[in-house]
């Protein structure tokens, strides 16, 4: 397992999307990305060319000519880096008579890097199977399809994962991850929250854990019944707990990196 501190943040109240002024005017000659409903899982790279009113043009070269194949009259989310932050913005694709790729930008803008919990780069080994929709036994536990991949980077919350195909958001993952130095169960719940392919064909997927306390959230009482519980061990206090430990191991590491 290998594991480094994440680069140093100012700490303070993140600013929350009604309190980010944008001009987009600003975007103008700046690489954006999107995410779209016709390629899910896959970001898309752009261009902005120019900006009218909330009316963004893209160069259809971007991706590869991926831009030019994108379909009239969709969704699609917007992110880039503004003042130094990622943010995200809604949006509307729409095509113009010549063919030209226009997105109509909301005016809603949220940040993204505000996390509750404290994150690790980290390097280990995990095993991963997605969850069957039928009655999971116990000694049925071996016999799923399990997946060998690695860990990008952890946190008490979530984990980041590296995966050869693409997940729906929402899915749910039985994961098995190697963490030698610390406390935490050898099965856990976690929910798909983003599934993006990257520059080598592979998807960066985030997955947040389920504690126990809200495992009713994500599954039926009746299924419930018939899941084992060893795979609900982890719980919130749990969780605060290792949000310490690596909050001290952090430290640590960037005292010796002083």
């Amino acid at each position: 397992m290998t594991v480094a501190s994440s680069p140093k943040r100012k700490t303070g109240k993140a600013k929350s999307a009604a309190q980010i002024r944008l001009d987009y005017s600003s975007l103008v000659g700046r690489e954006i990305v999107l995410f779209t409903e016709q390629l899910k899982g896959q970001p898309v790279k752009s261009r902005v060319l120019m900006v009218v009113d909330g009316c963004a043009s893209l160069d259809r070269g971007g991706s590869y000519g991926m831009v030019d194949s994108l379909v009239n009259n969709q969704k699609v989310i917007v992110q880039f880096r503004y003042k130094g932050q990622l943010v995200s913005v809604d949006a509307d694709l729409k095509r113009s008579n010549g063919g030209r790729c226009n997105i109509m930008l909301k005016d809603k803008i949220t940040p993204l890097t505000r996390r509750k919990y404290r994150r690790v780069v980290l390097r280990t080994p995990v095993k991963s199977s997605v969850m069957p929709t039928m009655i999971l036994k116990p000694n049925r536990l071996s016999r799923l399809r399990w997946i060998e991949t690695c860990a990008q980077n952890f946190s008490s919350g979530g984990i980041l994962l590296l995966l050869p195909g693409c997940l729906e958001q929402g899915q749910h993952l039985l994961l098995n991850i190697e963490l030698k130095n610390l406390d935490f169960p050898a099965l856990v719940v976690g929910e798909v929250k983003f599934c993006y392919q990257n520059d080598n064909n592979r998807y960066d997927t985030g997955v947040e854990f389920v504690v126990s306390e809200e495992k009713e959230k994500h599954f039926d009482a009746t299924l419930l019944k018939k899941l084992p519980g060893v795979i609900f061990e982890y719980n919130a206090a749990m969780r605060l707990e290792l949000e310490k430990k690596l909050g001290a191991w952090m430290k640590e590491i960037e005292h010796h990196q002083e």
